[in-house]
């Protein structure tokens, strides 16, 4: 019999923001833990809230081996790693006051904005081991600000958003970005109807169709890519990884739950433009013969699912001014799209930016955007930066019909 611990340590310190106050606070610590034994082809599972007892855990695991749940049993071997981000980013007691300093200078330098939501500080351990002399620990902390805006009078629940997350927080420097898009959000600005780069997160851009890298649909021939792994499918400069390197991805854990641990920590799902892997368990990859890429997420007392991080594309220019030295559409908001089964994608923008040479230069009416999954991936890609606005960020372009609302 083979087994599988693993403990997982949540902390996070959240306060609630009303017109630019914080009314109230909160602390949650979760503690949860996972015993998987595996026998004859069969997986048995026990988990609990709080301190785990590994072997009142283990008992109960092996009791849920009746249930006869098939999994296979390929524990990957000995391995010590540990990469443990414990900096602080604030002492507690301090989160309350610096966040108010922050929301009180932010309310006079955007005078014309109210602000509600919250601010949330974070702490994530997790420890696994298995049978096999695997044993992983990962640690990290992050800050993250999300803040609703309503431009006072307009009598909208919102208007738009001011958004960070890292783990070195720079007031001055917040303070400086979240004026810039204050000002460019009251300086009207307008664009033809015709084909522009569009810019935002990777996961905004591929958000309606990253099931299509789904092991179980690409098997079943229902994926838009299936039957391409090996081949040249999206343009020669783009490379899509799960970003599971702390450095990259605050707070994430480097391996996934069933200890694998891929390599820099960035399990690839296309290099180069070729389709070179899909998300897998273990069990997922063995049943269509795939390579197991490391993307296995459960519940604390569930059989291993698909799991996902955050997607990174590799970055092929160094600045928006050099990625996009023109007009571009930069979006803050687009809700309510869908893409067909084709592959046609398009979505209402329903706050957008005019960007010229990487800087934001006025507000956008209502947009309309749309593409193809193979044209925005391939010949429209345009290409992606890293650490602009922020040390953590990823923005990328692509090119799209744009018309207005």
């Amino acid at each position: 019999m083979e087994k599988e611990y693993i403990r997982n340590t949540n902390l996070s310190v959240a306060v609630n923001i009303t017109g630019g106050k914080i009314d109230s606070f909160r602390e949650v610590e979760k503690t949860t833990g996972t015993v998987r034994v595996y026998e004859k082809g069969r997986i048995g599972v026990a988990g609990c809230l709080g301190e785990p007892d590994e072997n009142e855990l283990t008992a109960r695991a092996k009791e849920a081996l009746a249930f006869g749940i098939p999994y296979p049993c390929k524990l990957d071997g000995p391995l010590e790693l540990e990469d443990l981000r414990e900096e602080e980013i604030l002492p507690i007691p301090a989160l309350i006051p610096t966040m108010q300093s922050l929301l009180d200078r932010l309310g006079e330098a955007c005078p014309r904005f109210a602000f509600s939501n919250k601010i949330e500080m974070s702490y994530r351990k997790t420890e696994y081991r298995n049978s096999a002399g695997r044993r992983l620990v990962s640690s990290g902390r992050e800050l993250s600000v999300g803040l609703i805006v309503q431009n006072r009078g307009s009598g909208n629940l919102f208007d738009t958003f001011l958004t960070w997350t890292g783990t070195r927080f720079d007031a001055d420097a917040l303070l400086a970005n979240f004026r810039e898009q204050y000002d460019a959000f009251y300086t009207p600005a307008d664009i033809e109807p015709g084909r522009y780069p569009v810019i935002a997160e990777p996961s905004e851009l591929m958000a309606r169709f990253f099931m299509h890298f789904s092991a179980d649909l690409y098997a079943a021939g229902a994926s838009l890519v299936s039957g391409k792994r090996g081949q040249k499918v999206f343009a020669d400069t783009l490379s899509l990884r799960d970003d599971m390197n702390p450095a990259t991805s605050c707070g994430v854990c480097f391996f996934d739950d069933e200890g694998c641990v891929a390599p820099d920590y960035r399990p690839t799902l296309v290099e180069n433009g070729v389709l070179t892997g899909l998300l897998t368990t273990k069990k997922t990859a063995g049943q269509y013969g795939l390579p197991n890429l490391g993307t296995a997420s459960s519940a604390y007392d569930g059989v291993p699912g698909i799991g996902f991080h955050r997607l990174y594309a590799d970055p092929t220019a160094k600045t928006l001014g050099e990625l996009v030295p023109g007009k571009a559409v930069y979006v803050v908001v687009a809700s309510g799209g869908d893409a067909t089964p084709d592959g046609h994608f398009a979505t209402p923008v329903q706050m957008a930016y005019l960007m010229e040479n990487g800087r934001l230069v006025g507000r956008l009416p209502e947009l309309n955007i749309g593409g193809g999954f193979f044209d925005l991936f391939g010949k429209d890609y345009v290409g992606t930066v890293h650490g602009e606005p922020w040390e953590n960020s990823i923005l990328s372009a692509c090119v799209m019909d744009v018309e207005k609302a």
